[in-house]
């Protein structure tokens, strides 16, 4: 079932209906919210504030992508918490690590890990230095999956508009990457 399907199934009652949309959306909500806030408390407090507001409002989303109206939740919710508590974003965190598979070399896979964990860290030092917009964008298009489409949807931007914003917020991180890399004497591509 699709997201929208889910929804009417869970608007005319139905308590499995709600949790599969939890099960479907909520990771994606508590990353999102995770990734920009760096409390697991929080995050998971603002992933169930979004379906606090989707079931206090249901009445208000009649049609489109329930993804999208979910994310332009969060996105409120994240510049309201941002308003009030400061801004500190760290939106690339460690990710889980994968279970090893005996017909890959494991050495290889190893480096290939270093030199990912490198560059994370690397990311997560140069996100401070991007605007806000910038890093909301960059949250919700690599950790929120949101298409650029959906992504001009919840910022309410034209889609020319929200392509620009995702170009533009990707060369100002390289460019601050490259600045990195540069000052600690390391010529690698990103």
């Amino acid at each position: 079932m699709t997201p929208e399907e889910l929804w009417k199934e869970a608007t005319r009652g139905s308590q499995r209906a709600w949790e599969s949309l939890y099960s479907l959306l909520g990771g994606k909500l508590y990353q999102f919210f995770l990734k920009n806030t760096s409390n697991q408390e929080l995050a998971m407090d603002k992933t169930q504030e979004v379906f606090e507001r989707l079931f206090k409002h249901r009445e208000s989303f009649t049609d489109g992508s329930l993804k999208t109206w979910m994310f332009r939740i969060a996105r409120n919710l994240l510049i309201d918490h941002w308003r009030k508590k400061g801004k500190k974003v760290d939106l690339f965190g460690e990710e889980t690590p994968e279970i090893p598979d005996d017909r890959v070399d494991v050495e290889s896979g190893v480096l290939a890990n270093i030199q990912h964990q490198e560059m994370v860290s690397l990311i997560d030092e140069s996100l401070p230095a991007l605007s806000d917009e910038d890093r909301l964008v960059v949250g919700l298009v690599y950790l929120g999956g949101l298409a650029i489409p959906e992504l001009g949807q919840v910022m309410e931007i034209p889609l020319g508009t929200a392509k620009t914003r995702v170009r533009q917020a990707r060369l100002r991180l390289e460019l601050i990457i490259r600045e990195k890399l540069k000052n600690r004497g390391e010529a690698r591509s990103i």
